[in-house]
């Protein structure tokens, strides 16, 4: 049921332009900077914050600044390259660089966040939710909560 599978997502990083805009074109020029930040959030399965993204991103690009890393997840996440996950309880917003329809299990304690696929029974619900209601449902994120096993009582 977990699982990160990059099932649906092309691999862009060795390419100089990625993401699309409205008419179906290339919009965003991977730079350097760029693509570091990406590399970071593809090799990760955490989802981690703006800052925990900068650390690690510096660890391979020393000189970059922060302001140049928040950006970058910003223009990254517009490209659709990469997800925001707003995991509510005033935490700080998390990254993802799988963006393959995927849902979410998340701690209500740590904000500990694991990617699950759920079967298609939900894609059944969202099809009946269109025809229903009269909307043209154009994504949904499902995000189910509790404890991880670390916090627990007795984990």
């Amino acid at each position: 049921m977990a699982g990160r599978g990059g099932g649906g997502r092309t691999d862009n990083i060795g390419r100089d332009n990625i993401g699309r805009d409205m008419d179906g074109q290339q919009d965003l020029r991977l730079t350097p900077q760029r693509r570091a930040v990406l590399e970071v959030l593809r090799a990760v399965h955490s989802h981690p914050t703006a800052a925990e993204v900068y650390d690690r991103v510096r660890e391979v690009a020393p000189g970059i600044g922060a302001a140049t890393v928040y950006r970058s997840l910003g223009l990254l996440v517009q490209a659709g390259q990469a997800r925001e996950l707003s995991l509510g309880n005033g935490t700080a917003a998390r990254y993802d660089g799988n963006t393959s329809r995927h849902d979410h299990l998340v701690c209500d304690r740590c904000g500990r966040a694991v990617d699950i696929d759920l079967p298609s029974p939900v894609e059944m619900i969202v099809n009946e939710l269109a025809h229903s209601t009269g909307f043209a449902i154009t994504g949904y994120d499902l995000q189910l909560r509790g404890l991880c096993p670390s916090c627990r009582p007795g984990g």
